[in-house]
C-alpha cells in the first residue's frame, strides 16, 4: 500500500499550495499539490427545492380573489427562484384562460403571470410561460398566491409550485 506523506498535522485543512507524496510499491515517488488534487473533484451541484403550496380543496370549483393561501418562506435565508408552476386537479373547459400570480410582501413577483391553457391541467404546457421579475424570496417572507382570471368556473384543485435553491 502507498504510504501518504506531507498531511498536516493540525486542524485547518490544506491552502492549496502543500506538496503531498506517495511512495509506490515500486519505489518511486510522485507529488501532487493538493490545488491539483482539488481540481479533479467534479463540481458542486445546486440541487433545486420544490414549495408545493395547495391553494384550494380538490373539489370546489375555483374563484377569483386575492391571498387566496398565505404562507411564509419556510427557509431561515432567502430562497432563489429558477421557475414556478401551477396545476390544476379538474381542467377548465373555456373562457378566459385561468391566471395565477404569486406575492412576495404585497407585491408581485411575476412580470408574466402563470397561466393554465383551457383543457390543460398544467402552466409547463402554456402558450406563454410564467417570467419572474424577482428571483430571491426573503427569508421569512410572507408570500400570497391571487387567482386573477378564471373561464368557465369548471377549474378545481390548484396547487402552485416554487422552484429554486438556498
Amino acid at each position: 500500500m502507498p504510504t501518504i506523506t506531507g498531511l498536516p498535522t493540525q486542524s485547518g485543512g490544506l491552502s492549496g499550495n502543500e506538496k503531498l507524496a506517495a511512495d509506490l510499491p515500486d519505489g518511486t515517488t510522485i507529488q501532487v499539490t493538493a490545488a491539483a488534487i482539488a481540481a479533479l473533484a467534479p463540481a458542486p451541484t445546486t440541487v433545486i427545492q420544490c414549495i408545493p403550496i395547495a391553494c384550494s380543496d380538490e373539489s370546489t370549483a375555483l374563484t377569483t380573489g386575492t391571498a387566496k393561501v398565505t404562507f411564509r418562506n419556510p427557509f431561515a435565508a432567502p430562497f432563489n427562484l429558477t421557475g414556478v408552476k401551477a396545476s390544476l386537479t379538474v381542467a377548465q373547459t373555456s373562457g378566459s384562460i385561468f391566471t395565477v400570480n404569486i406575492k412576495e410582501s404585497g407585491s408581485t413577483i411575476l412580470s408574466t403571470k402563470i397561466t393554465i391553457d383551457n383543457t390543460e391541467k398544467t402552466s409547463a404546457t402554456a402558450a406563454t410561460p410564467p417570467v419572474l421579475s424577482d428571483t430571491s424570496i426573503a427569508a421569512d417572507a410572507e408570500i400570497t398566491i391571487d387567482i386573477d382570471q378564471v373561464g368557465d368556473g369548471t377549474a378545481k384543485g390548484l396547487k402552485v409550485y416554487l422552484l429554486g435553491y438556498l
